[in-house]
């Protein structure tokens, strides 16, 4: 009886291609056969769209290194930082997503002294940000910091969906962001 009023099960190959109309898009050369190795067909349908979103904002093994799986959606550990060079890849991600021209990006990350600092070149101005540091946790005003910076340039903004600990990226329009939540439980703000 309880059959009768359970939602059909959407197909992995129908969410990939309702993201894709969406702007998350799979990277040339990665086929979308290498996503089922992650978790199952019946698990993307399981959890439509949202675990689909996370393995497209992740990265294969292949051929001896990481391969980012859509440069349209990241899906990002916030316990992240270590060491110098870990805000340059945040910053180069952002830069990947948004096709923006940042140049001549450089970081500084010290734990134990409570110090850390990324600086670039954004429309030829020197950016320089303080960041917090919070032992090896990502400070979050960085997305932000980044949405000031971009605002005159574009109608898109970086918008995060938190999960726990980790977070799916995007960026996306206010009309894509109400289109997309519609899709998922852990909603883009």
């Amino acid at each position: 009886m309880f059959r009768l009023f359970k939602k059909k099960a959407i197909s992995f190959e129908d969410q990939l291609k309702k993201l894709s109309e969406l702007g998350f898009r799979i990277n040339e050369g990665i086929e979308p056969e290498l996503l089922l190795e992650e978790f199952s067909q019946v698990e993307y349908e399981e959890e439509p769209y949202q675990l689909l979103m996370i393995s497209l904002g992740g990265e294969i093994f292949r051929d001896e290194q990481f391969i980012v799986v859509s440069n349209d959606i990241w899906h990002l550990d916030t316990e992240c930082i270590e060491d110098h060079g870990d805000y340059k890849v945040i910053i180069e991600r952002l830069m990947n997503m948004t096709g923006l021209d940042i140049r001549n990006i450089n970081d500084f990350v010290d734990i134990e002294n409570e110090e850390a600092w990324v600086s670039f070149q954004y429309n030829e101005k020197q950016i320089n940000w303080d960041l917090k540091i919070d032992n090896d946790w990502l400070d979050s005003d960085i997305f932000d910091k980044f949405n000031q910076l971009i605002r005159n340039d574009t109608n898109n903004k970086i918008v995060l969906s938190v999960l726990g600990q980790d977070c799916l990226i995007a960026y996306l329009t206010d009309d894509r962001i109400k289109e997309v939540n519609k899709l998922i439980k852990n909603k883009f703000e």
